[in-house]
């Protein structure tokens, strides 16, 4: 049993507030996570890495978003790119919509300093409701909702650029890139639209210790805009802090440092400065991710990789 009004009330708020009707999950990490939007970034890095996410967004609010993320990916010189696989559980309410999906990434040189990937994603959308029945507030139940634990899943598709040099990289990518349809039964029909991101970092070097990271994180659904602005202040590669500013929704706090020379964490606190702070603590995520190079994996001689942006 699921109270309607619960389920209705933070679909509305999500939409209103955050203003993007987002179907893809909201993560502050998208500046050391960004395997999880762009199929392109497979093979980047001359490591192999894995990476576990988790955000609770909302904390204080019944049913509100909680998101899972597990993906790992790697350079493969046999095939001149990068192959990976991405995880995603996303929850709100009694929706939750899971996606898995492979990538393959062609990394190609260009010159000494600089290289573009090319990327594509193929996978499974599954979107389900996890509850015995709908209540409305009059106490009836709605049968105008997805029956109660019904699920549908269609095939996934997404393409990515993304380009690296020394200081900077820029990024461009698409999930869902052909738009579906998840039919319940005649009941209820939900569409599965094109999501698009851009992504771009420039490093600047303070001092030998220190380094300033600017970054930027747009995505649309092609009808509304929501930008992350982002600025890390990094200690000789090892330790970290930041904060950014995710327009009309949080201000947001980073922390993080590497625990050992393969194992990275993550902490980021989001204080909400939308009409939810009225209800929420803020949001939480945890960040970890754990690198290390094959021997059986060959590397391309001529691979430009910059660890500034792992």
């Amino acid at each position: 049993m699921f109270n309607l009004r619960n389920h209705l009330f933070l679909l509305t708020l999500a939409f209103s507030c955050c203003v993007l009707a987002q179907q893809d999950p909201q993560i502050t990490h998208n500046m050391f996570n960004k395997f999880m939007y762009n199929p392109a970034v497979a093979g980047a890095y001359p490591e192999l890495h894995a990476t576990l996410l988790h955000r609770s967004q909302w904390v204080g609010i019944e049913g509100a978003p909680s998101t899972s993320n597990l993906n790992a990916h790697a350079y493969v010189g046999q095939i001149k790119g990068g192959v990976g696989l991405n995880v995603i559980n996303d929850r709100i309410g009694a929706e939750n919509t899971k996606t898995i999906s492979i990538s393959y990434a062609y990394q190609l040189g260009l010159g000494p300093n600089h290289q573009l990937g090319m990327g594509l994603s193929f996978g499974f959308l599954q979107r389900g409701y996890e509850v015995s029945e709908w209540i409305s507030p009059d106490g009836t139940s709605d049968i105008a909702l997805p029956p109660p634990g019904s699920s549908k899943g269609v095939p996934d598709l997404g393409i990515g650029f993304y380009f690296t040099s020394e200081n900077y990289y820029l990024g461009l990518s698409t999930t869902h890139m052909i738009p579906q349809e998840l039919d319940f039964n005649g009941s209820a029909i939900i569409n599965i639209v094109p999501h698009y991101y851009f992504l771009a970092g420039y490093d600047y070097d303070l001092t030998e210790d220190f380094s300033l990271r600017a970054n930027m994180f747009s995505k649309s659904d092609g009808v509304s805009v929501q930008t992350d602005l982002n600025f890390n202040t990094f200690f000789r590669e090892n330790y970290w802090t930041g904060i950014s500013y995710r327009y009309e929704d949080a201000l947001c706090f980073l922390l993080g440092f590497q625990v050992a020379n393969n194992l990275t964490f993550a902490y980021a606190y989001d204080l909400v400065t939308s009409k939810l702070s009225a209800g929420s603590s803020g949001s939480h995520e945890v960040f970890l991710r754990y690198s290390f190079e094959l021997d059986i994996i060959g590397k391309g001689d001529t691979r430009y990789r910059s660890v500034r942006f792992l």
